[in-house]
């Protein structure tokens, strides 16, 4: 049995060119196959050094034909297998770049490129009946091609068939703890669909920061009580809460492969995440992100409640008040004017003391007959016509960024008084602004103006809200760049 090397020919029409890696289970090999006019090829040899008996190779052959079945437009598959000499060999178009490890860490449009992309592979994988679960989703197995696409490797062995190589040869079997779910740590441990989520929410960790979550003891970590790690700017607060999602430690609770594709589809369509989406929920303790399209019923029957209030009191209040005038005009025996007799009856109902003997009688029951048909209305007759409209409380408005913001809190101010409050407050901001808010001495995450006052509006507790810092546009006098904000918890 030949031994591969550099420049040396493997199964008569591959010419070895670079070993890609190397060991005792399996090498990789950049080589040229001479039946496709030296087309570079990736060659992967399995167990090089050693034959394999006939039941690995059986097993290896029926693997094979499983994958050679898979076709998907983002994973990649081996297109021939084969036994030169007793070494089991694939096939694969070399039509790579680099893998995403070598990449990282990633801007996030190509972030969300990568989730679209390989999430329809892994959605792809994981509809098949049976379900394949690809088992080994980490960096090293998701391509970037010379076209900019990303590309799923189907993983090149089973666990089952991974183990007896490794007893073949006499190698200890590694496991991918970095990328293994909680669930794999437990009593019963069973491999899912949510399983391949969770290692793909720990690849986009690692693509993000450079650095694996958990110092590299993935679900071990969380089973044992370790928190989710948040992704920091300049990543989204969205991208963030969607990779939080994968790494849950409750299988149930991570997205399925075809809602991060969703996710991500929208994404690369309008150029950011949705905001009122399965993601966009602020979920930190009693800050509630709502829709704002629920204030829009609210503030309509308000303003329908505003002009029946005007109506009644136009057609009830006024016009009756009006009639009383005319009448007290007509009844008046003396040559004084309609005006004076109103100004007397008015001072006859704040001092009757003083309307004893000196007015005639028959002005008395001219004034006491329109007195008569108010009381239909259930007025007090000691109240003035000018001051007889219900006069709404008026509420202070606040003179500073922090009062504004605390006001939005305050549950006892109606909500679209608040929300006539948008428009000054932007005023202290220049367009781009971000607001980057802490609530319990941790981050909560970044926000635009508009957005973090939605979520004061929609806020279902009474917080306050501190302004930590300040930092000004330099090309707008006055406008507001950044600010940093810390959430009080009411006690």
């Amino acid at each position: 049995m030949s031994i591969p090397e550099t420049n040396g020919i493997f199964a008569s029409h591959y010419l070895l060119k670079e070993q890609l890696s190397s060991g005792r289970v399996e090498e990789v090999w950049k080589a040229e196959d001479w039946t496709a006019e030296g087309a570079p090829v990736t060659l992967r040899l399995y167990a090089p050094h050693i034959r394999l008996d006939h039941h690995s190779l059986e097993q290896l052959q029926r693997e094979q034909e499983q994958r050679a079945q898979l076709q998907h437009p983002h994973l990649l598959t081996p297109t021939h297998f084969g036994v030169y000499e007793g070494i089991p060999f694939e096939v694969a178009p070399l039509h790579l770049q680099q893998t995403v490890a070598q990449a990282a860490p990633l801007p996030e449009n190509q972030i969300a490129r990568l989730i679209a992309q390989v999430g329809s592979a892994l959605e792809y994988l994981h509809t098949q009946q049976p379900p394949v679960l690809h088992r080994q989703i980490n960096p090293d197995n998701i391509i970037l091609d010379a076209q900019g696409n990303y590309l799923l490797a189907v993983p090149a062995l089973s666990n089952q068939l991974r183990t007896l190589l490794h007893r073949a040869t006499g190698t200890p079997l590694a496991q991918g703890t970095a990328y293994a779910a909680p669930e794999l740590f437990g009593p019963h441990p069973v491999h899912s669909g949510a399983s391949d989520v969770f290692a793909l929410g720990v690849s986009l960790y690692e693509l993000c920061t450079g650095e694996t979550p958990w110092l590299g003891n993935g679900g071990l970590s969380l089973s044992q009580g370790a928190e989710i790690p948040i992704i920091a700017a300049p990543y989204s607060r969205i991208l963030s809460n969607l990779v939080r999602a994968c790494l849950h430690p409750d299988p149930e609770r991570r997205p399925s492969a075809q809602v991060l594709v969703e996710e991500a589809t929208y994404y690369l369509e309008y150029g950011n995440w949705k905001s009122y989406g399965a993601f966009g929920n602020v979920t930190a303790e009693s800050i509630v992100y709502k829709k704002r399209s629920r204030l829009w019923p609210v503030l309509l029957i308000l303003l329908l409640a505003g002009a029946l209030a005007a109506a009644y009191y136009f057609f009830v209040w006024k016009a009756p008040g009006e009639e009383m005038a005319a009448d007290v005009a007509v009844t008046a025996t003396d040559t004084t004017s309609a005006q004076s007799a109103i100004t007397d009856t008015t001072a006859a109902v704040r001092t009757p003391e003083e309307t004893k003997p000196a007015t005639p009688v028959k002005r008395q029951a001219a004034v006491r007959k329109p007195q008569a048909r108010t009381k239909t209305q259930q007025t007090p007759t000691t109240t003035k016509p000018a001051s007889s409209r219900s006069v709404q409380p008026a509420y202070p408005q606040p003179t500073s960024l922090e009062g504004y913001l605390n006001g939005l809190l305050n549950e006892e101010i109606p909500l679209q008084v608040r929300d006539r409050w948008r428009a000054q407050i932007l005023k202290y901001f220049s367009p781009d602004a971000i607001i980057y808010a802490r609530m319990h001495d941790a981050p909560l995450g970044s926000f635009g103006v508009g957005e973090f006052i939605d979520i004061l509006l929609s806020t279902e507790e009474g917080n306050s809200i501190v302004i930590d810092k300040v930092i000004y546009d330099p090309e707008e006098e006055n406008a507001i760049d950044e600010i940093n904000v810390s959430i009080i918890a009411a006690q």
